[in-house]
């Protein structure tokens, strides 16, 4: 049950703590706006394009993100919810704790970003909590009732994990204009393109070395 319980709330942290600008190495300048989690990014490829911010923007956005991730609240919390031994109040409670933090830093974003921008970010992140919960909801007595058979349980989480990049696509792009749809796809393609040269230099680095 506890571990069940981890993987759900797991879900969760995925949001903030896979964000790009946590991730952004200290000096490196940003190239594009990340203000949405990873799992957005994944789920919806080329998400970026529809919000454009300025350096100054991304820095106070960040500092703003690593502030509150730092906190000793927020610290306590995750380990906590990450702690398979910990009790089903004290993970509960930290839930909420994360989730009182994320909705402080929500607060916030009119002031950095512009209130059109804040808008649609906050929907974003409500369309991933409501994607969240359904997946919980609806997987809670699977999980339960595989909670002995680890082959089971690790194909309910791939479901799970498959299902969850889905349902945030289909909710996320519910929220876009065909304007932004549009971009959201130009920025996905040039992305692919991008990921493909990549890859094609770095096989031909090894390429060039076994044959030194």
């Amino acid at each position: 049950m506890k571990a069940m319980f981890s993987f759900l709330a797991v879900l969760v942290l995925v949001g903030l703590s896979s964000s790009p600008l946590l991730a952004q190495k200290k000096g490196k300048r940003a190239k594009g706006p990340s203000l949405f989690s990873g799992q957005v990014k994944k789920a919806v490829p080329g998400i970026d394009a529809v919000v454009s911010l300025s350096d100054e923007q991304k820095a106070k956005y960040a500092e703003l993100q690593k502030a509150m991730v730092a906190s000793e609240a927020y610290v306590a919390a995750a380990k906590t919810i990450k702690n398979k031994d910990a009790s089903k109040e004290d993970r509960k409670a930290a839930l909420t704790a994360i989730k009182t933090a994320k909705a402080g830093l929500a607060g916030k974003l009119n002031g950095i970003i512009g209130a059109d921008n804040a808008t649609l970010v906050n929907k974003v992140n409500d369309a991933v909590a409501s994607a969240q919960k359904d997946l919980r909801t609806e997987y809670k007595a699977k999980l339960k009732e595989a909670k002995n058979d680890k082959d089971a349980t690790a194909t309910l989480r791939k479901e799970m994990t498959a299902k969850a990049a889905s349902s945030i696509s289909e909710k996320v792009n519910a929220l876009l204009s065909d304007a932004q749809k549009e971009a959201v796809k130009k920025a996905s393609i040039k992305g692919k393109g991008k990921g493909k040269k990549k890859r094609e230099k770095k096989g031909k680095k090894k390429e060039d070395a076994d044959n030194a």
